[in-house]
């Protein structure tokens, strides 16, 4: 998936659980702090923090300039050593990860990822795949 807008609103509603709704031709994110205009989640480094302390995710920069983020266990890890066991261990089935060019997307990108997961195993049927907006 790109960055744009179709992902940040993914983001608003199935990370933050924001309702998203055009208002004046302009997507607007609906919080429990009123209505903002939808967030750059995949493409504004801070935004895309704001998504790596809510889901727990684990960013490092890797060769080529690139980023991967990883969003293991609910809970966060204790520790790097539990990060790096974690890595070893390979067991990926509840968790979320992607490599992409800028911290953002990859953040974005692995946030999703996570909530996929975790709502599959789950057997929840509704998810990220519902790209849909309120109008």
């Amino acid at each position: 998936m790109r960055p744009g807008r179709e992902l940040d609103t993914l983001i608003a509603k199935h990370v933050f659980g924001h309702d998203v709704v055009i208002k004046r031709k302009i997507p607007t994110e609906v919080t429990p702090a009123g209505d903002r205009p939808l967030r750059e989640y995949s493409k504004s480094t801070g935004a895309a923090f704001d998504v790596a302390e809510k889901m727990k995710i684990s960013l490092i920069p890797i060769v080529g300039n690139q980023w991967f983020a990883l969003c293991g266990p609910e809970e966060g890890f204790k520790s790097p050593a539990d990060f790096m066991k974690f890595i070893g261990e390979g067991n990926f089935q509840n968790s979320g990860a992607a490599v992409a060019e800028t911290a953002a997307l990859a953040i974005s990108l692995a946030g999703i990822k996570a909530v996929e997961t975790r709502l599959s195993a789950s057997g929840d049927t509704s998810g990220p795949s519902d790209d849909s907006t309120t109008h």
